[in-house]
């Protein structure tokens, strides 16, 4: 291979001087071929790189120009309110800075909110389950777990248990059934608007948590509820004809009755 590579650059370089029948170029002639394709390729490669540096430019310029008329907006809601009316414009800022649903550069704008929470309600929370349904507003988790942990399932007797919970800014309603006895259980979710308080998530979890339940949600009918599995640290969208293992639970979602239900069965039960 390396000779037949030095033959052929030998070649190349071989000069018209000898050859009558000139089918050769000149090797002045060929390094002037070989620099003009050098000179051109950078050129180009110079001109692609000008061009996507002038629209990052653009793009970061365009942001900059959305935050600050968003920051003018709010400074304009402050400086205008009286005492009597301060109430009711720091209402319509909360309401204003309130994601109906989730957009491309959301991140971008939630940069310029700095995280309050203390402790995270999921990477450093303690759960009893390890199967939990978590709101995104509230910061509040639903076992989804048939038994707590540290109980064994003979201990159950077959009572059938029930936990409710709503959300006031989406206006979901959760209502979770369980048979332990029968190894069986169901979450209801009643959706509401499905707003979702991106102020709220960041007094409630932390950044590298809310990126991965962006992520999770990101194009998902229903944004305001994650699936979270507490030993892995993985969350899962509550996603219409879908299935998740979590632990000994297959979870299966579907879509009804304009409701979304979560069945919840222990592996034994489903094999």
């Amino acid at each position: 291979m390396w000779e037949r590579i030095k033959k052929n650059w030998d070649d190349f370089w071989i000069g018209d001087e000898h050859d009558d029948s000139k089918k050769h170029l000149s090797q002045s002639d060929k390094r002037s071929l070989l620099y003009g394709y050098f000179i051109i390729g950078t050129l180009t490669v110079a001109f692609v790189i000008l061009l996507i540096k002038m629209n990052d430019i653009r793009i970061n310029r365009r942001n900059d120009e959305a935050m600050e008329e968003l920051l003018n907006i709010v400074t304009s809601y402050v400086d205008s309110a009286t005492e009597d009316e301060y109430d009711e414009i720091a209402q319509t800022i909360r309401h204003d800075l309130v994601f109906h649903k989730y957009e491309k550069d959301i991140e971008k704008y939630i940069q310029y909110i700095p995280n309050t929470s203390e402790k995270c309600r999921t990477c450093k929370g303690i759960y009893p389950a390890q199967a939990v349904l978590v709101s995104l507003n509230t910061g509040e988790s639903y076992s989804l777990d048939l038994f707590e942990k540290g109980i064994d399932p003979e201990d159950y007797h077959g009572n059938t248990q029930l936990t409710f919970g709503y959300d006031e800014i989406s206006q979901a309603s959760i209502h979770i059934s369980k048979n332990p006895g029968k190894g069986k259980g169901l979450a209801e979710i009643e959706r509401g608007n499905g707003t979702v308080s991106i102020h709220k998530m960041k007094k409630l979890f932390c950044d590298s948590c809310i990126k991965d339940i962006l992520n999770t949600v990101e194009n998902q009918l229903i944004g305001e509820l994650v699936i979270y599995d507490t030993e892995k640290n993985v969350f899962y969208p509550v996603e219409d004809e879908s299935k998740v293992q979590i632990g000994v639970y297959a979870l299966e979602i579907e879509y009804k009755d304009r409701n979304y239900e979560i069945a919840a069965k222990s592996v034994d039960e489903t094999e």
